[in-house]
């Protein structure tokens, strides 16, 4: 009768431990399901925004060039005096820096 008694103890025992590790098992794979929509949603909005910053700096670097363009084009004196001005100092600098 003891041996029966320590038999159905440790087989609820086990049944106990099966149900807790089941209810465990069944957390972690909620737990890792949520995680991973964070991470999903994280990761689309971290590529939205780098979309967005990259189509700005595209933007904002076409409307540069425009305006670079068309100050050459009605100032080409005043332009070429920069460009000679900045060579005279990149010489100077470089002759500079060779002593």
């Amino acid at each position: 009768m003891a041996d029966t008694t320590g038999r159905k103890a440790a087989g609820d025992a086990v049944e106990s431990i099966k149900s807790a590790l089941h209810r465990i098992s069944e957390d972690v794979v909620e737990l890792s399901d949520k995680a991973r929509r964070a991470m999903d949603s994280t990761g689309q909005r971290a590529s939205a925004l780098a979309s967005d910053i990259a189509d700005e700096a595209t933007t904002r670097g076409r409307q540069a060039a425009r305006l670079a363009v068309r100050e050459v084009r009605e100032h080409p004196i005043r332009t070429i005096a920069i460009g000679a001005a900045v060579g005279v100092l990149v010489a100077a600098y470089l002759t500079r820096r060779r002593d």
